[in-house]
């Protein structure tokens, strides 16, 4: 068996993506009268042999490649801070290309499942690839927009910053365990606003310089403090909003999927331990690990928060048992509680390294596998097209036999 031939998913949860009925509501206004016209007409420009994982890819390694770009200019996070010496600071030019890249990434992604109905290469893959690369990108698009503010008076603290993260991965999660309770995926209103006002504010950073984001508003409260609260009012709507669509599934129209109230809340398990765990690591920890290299610290959190929450999408698309025993989550609970209770001396810092790299490659083998294991399922390819022209020649040859056959027996 090959590196990335191992079957993660079982015959049940085949059988689910076999049987699975796209189902999905996108009412916010932006997306109705400004991003769904604007997708529907630029959709017309691609190619049609371009195949849509090719924009979802695209879109997420322009993410990606946003936030590596800016952590090679500002690996800390501090370097426009205010304490830090004018040549320290960001190049400027970086917030055009930040804006750019969070344009084009949304573009992307609001296209690809547009490109797949045009070309007839739509399915539960494409939808599982998109909405995992998306639970990954919670990451780079919450810490990239706050190294416009660096480190210190006028900014928030890195512990704040995770709970900013956390409240983005809430939104996004909350949204796919509704799925799991309702069976329909109902778009959360501040997503599209949120792309939009990203690219805009790196839009005005680059014209004012992040210089001018540098004040208090009123007593020690900064317009970074403003701009954190933009992040938690979505959230705790977004949590408002799913309970309350729970609620007429399960008490109004008698359709929720789950029974016992036990197993409607319990994907949610992970994710809060997840959430616990990291909050306690990062302000109790002996040696402020968070503080030593910030970025390692919210990648490899957010990595084990992609690996819970495409399990949990899995589970809501095959209308299956959502999967709590997760092999990234349990490493990660285990190196937080060895860390904070310290048995015996721990380098912190090195342990820390260690998981990151291995959260990081268990889930890129497990997100591999699994793409390739639906592809050779439902006899597709990730990235080309070139089987739907197969796929057609056969039809049209059986069409033909077919037709032989009803002449030879005449």
């Amino acid at each position: 068996m090959g590196l990335f031939d191992m079957k993660y998913l079982g015959q049940e949860k085949i059988r689910g993506f076999d049987n699975y009925k796209y189902s999905c509501i996108d009412s916010s206004p932006i997306a109705v009268y400004i991003s769904h016209p604007f997708w529907n007409w630029f959709v017309n420009f691609y190619p049609t042999w371009l195949a849509p994982n090719v924009l979802t890819l695209a879109g997420a390694s322009l993410v990606m490649g946003c936030f590596f770009l800016v952590s090679g200019f500002d690996y800390m996070l501090d370097s426009n801070s205010a304490h830090s010496p004018a040549s320290g600071a960001l190049p400027n030019w970086l917030w055009i290309v930040c804006a750019v890249c969070t344009f084009s990434a949304h573009l992307l992604d609001g296209t690809d499942g547009k490109q797949a109905r045009r070309t007839g290469a739509s399915g539960p893959t494409g939808e599982l690839f998109d909405h995992g690369l998306d639970s990954w990108s919670t990451v780079p698009f919450t810490i990239t927009i706050f190294s416009i503010f660096g480190q210190g008076e006028y900014s928030v603290s890195l512990v704040r910053l995770l709970l900013i993260l956390i409240s983005v991965q809430l939104v996004f999660i909350v949204t796919h365990w509704e799925k799991y309770n309702t069976g329909v995926l109902f778009l959360s209103w501040g997503y599209d606003a949120s792309q939009y006002g990203l690219s805009l504010f790196y839009v005005l950073t680059w014209i004012v310089g992040y210089e001018w984001f540098q004040f208090k508003v009123i007593g020690d409260w900064t317009f970074a403090n403003c701009f954190e609260m933009i992040f938690y009012g979505p959230c705790v709507i977004s949590f408002a909003m799913s309970l309350y669509n729970m609620y007429i599934a399960y008490e109004v129209e008698k359709t929720g999927k789950h029974a016992s109230m036990f197993e409607r809340v319990y994907p949610m398990f992970g994710p809060f331990l997840l959430f616990g765990a990291s909050v306690a690591w990062a302000q109790y920890s002996p040696q402020n690990v968070i503080s030593q290299d910030p970025r390692v610290f919210f990648w490899t959190m957010g990595t084990v928060f992609a690996n819970i929450a495409t399990r949990l999408i899995i589970s809501q698309m095959t209308c299956t048992r959502a999967e709590f025993a997760n092999l990234c989550l349990f490493s990660y609970l285990a190196t937080t509680a060895a860390c904070l209770y310290q048995p015996f001396y721990i380098n912190e810092l090195a342990v820390m390294y260690v998981l990151g790299i291995f959260v990081t490659l268990t889930h890129v083998h497990y997100g591999i596998c699994v793409v390739r294991q639906l592809c050779d399922h439902f006899k597709i390819q990730a990235f080309s097209l070139d089987y739907l022209e197969r796929r057609k020649r056969r039809e049209m040859l059986d069409s033909r036999l077919a037709e032989l056959e009803s002449l030879l027996t005449v």
